[in-house]
């Protein structure tokens, strides 16, 4: 399948100052993620909170500038282009947040929020053209063309969701971000929204990376899982393969904390976190029971262990 987005060995790294002046320390939050999003297939993101998943996010948006590496949209060098064809990117490129409650502005219609993108980027001028195409945009979502003229106060969580999913599809998008789109959420409004994304996906035939702490979401939704873990994709895998014969220590530990119908509720023993860039070699060793000297030696580099199946663990033969 034709790849639309590629990340090639991304770095991140910020400056944290104590004092105006002071030199600052340097913190590692994205190490060498490389990772690539096919047409109409949905990449699902996992790891724990702080582990880099939102930065890289940011980074594939152009909300941050990676401190190396590549970031391709179709093909193009996003840090090349020039200011239109940015504004392109752009629109080839949406996102949905994680709190629908602070991401739609409170003073704007559901009109002014879903024509704001258009205005900007000069689609349907035409007010018949844009009245038709704002209620065929509500009504590919759920909900009621009556709303148009009613405030995000109006509305449940689940029907703001569903107003952010909008308008991020308004400018006819090839790529969608979706950071924990469903987290906030309760349970069986979470499932109508996951059913509406897949539902957008297969007709639209879009591009996803899907953020989620939830196993049983990436199980539902996504073709592939990559794993992350302080700042490295440590497992890669369609997701089935993945989630039913997981290689990483990591991984492992991710699904045993997944409570399951019919099995008894075991306790789940991990030590605490290290800092990040606390320590050499791979990340994880602090808190694996199968670590060696080997692993502390050196970063395990990600290597196809089966067909499809990647995983960096020096461990894994």
């Amino acid at each position: 399948m034709t790849a639309r987005v590629e990340l090639k060995q991304i770095y991140k790294t910020y400056t944290r100052r104590k004092w105006l002046l002071s030199k600052g320390e340097s913190v590692p939050v994205l190490k060498d993620v490389s990772l690539t999003i096919s047409q109409n297939c949905v990449v699902g993101l996992v790891g724990e909170s702080g582990c880099g998943k939102s930065t890289l996010c940011k980074v594939l948006l152009g909300i941050e500038k990676p401190t190396s590496g590549t970031v391709l949209v179709n093909g193009q060098d996003i840090s090349r282009l020039d200011r239109a064809g940015q504004k392109n990117v752009c629109r080839q490129m949406q996102v949905v947040y994680q709190d629908p409650y602070s991401s739609l502005d409170p003073r704007m219609t559901v009109r002014q929020l879903l024509s704001e993108p258009l205005d900007i980027h000069g689609l349907y001028p035409d007010k018949k053209k844009r009245e038709q195409f704002l209620k065929e945009l509500l009504a590919d979502v759920g909900l009621s063309d009556t709303y148009l003229e009613r405030y995000p106060h109006e509305f449940s969580g689940g029907q703001r969701q569903r107003i952010c999913i909008a308008r991020a599809l308004a400018l006819d998008p090839q790529i969608l971000v979706a950071d924990e789109p469903v987290s906030a959420l309760d349970v069986s409004v979470q499932a109508q929204i996951l059913n509406l994304i897949r539902d957008i996906k297969r007709t639209r035939k879009l591009s996803v990376l899907f953020v989620t702490h939830d196993l049983a979401v990436a199980r539902f939704l996504c073709d592939d899982i990559a794993v992350m873990y302080q700042g490295r994709i440590v497992e890669q895998a369609p997701a089935q393969a993945l989630l039913d014969g997981p290689l990483h220590p990591y991984t492992k530990t991710l699904l045993a904390a997944v409570p399951q119908v019919g099995k008894p509720v075991g306790e789940v023993t991990v030590p605490a976190q290290n800092k990040p860039g606390s320590t050499e070699g791979c990340a994880f060793a602090p808190r694996c029971s199968k670590a060696t000297d080997a692993c502390r030696q050196a970063v395990p580099e990600l290597q196809e262990i089966t067909p499809g199946h990647r995983a960096a663990c020096v461990q894994i033969k």
